[in-house]
């Protein structure tokens, strides 16, 4: 596959096991490329282990400034989680909210 669409991945809440794609996401292009892990939801170490060859940021703007960055995916609930989708469509991404 030639193109990728790319996703980065906020993580508000920690979480028990890794968010993986569909198959229907990676048939459709779809590839994670940032990880947040916001409030120390989980350390680097385990982040990258769950997600090899994926960048592991320390500031949502590392995923809301990269122009290849098509998706923001917020994993979890959080109190700011209204505020994290107001950022990520108004720097023109869509959003998926699990």
């Amino acid at each position: 596959m030639g193109t990728y669409k790319y996703i980065g991945l906020i993580a508000t809440q920690q979480l028990e096991m890794p968010i993986l794609l569909s198959s229907g996401s990676l048939e459709n292009g779809y590839k994670l490329k940032k990880v947040l892990a916001q409030d120390q939801t989980f350390s680097n170490g385990l982040a990258e282990s769950w997600y090899p060859g994926v960048e592991v940021v320390a500031n949502i703007s590392d995923i809301l400034e990269d122009d290849n960055i098509e998706l923001v995916v917020v994993a979890g609930k959080s109190e700011n989680q209204v505020e994290l989708i107001r950022q990520a469509t108004e720097a023109g991404k869509f959003v998926r909210v699990i």
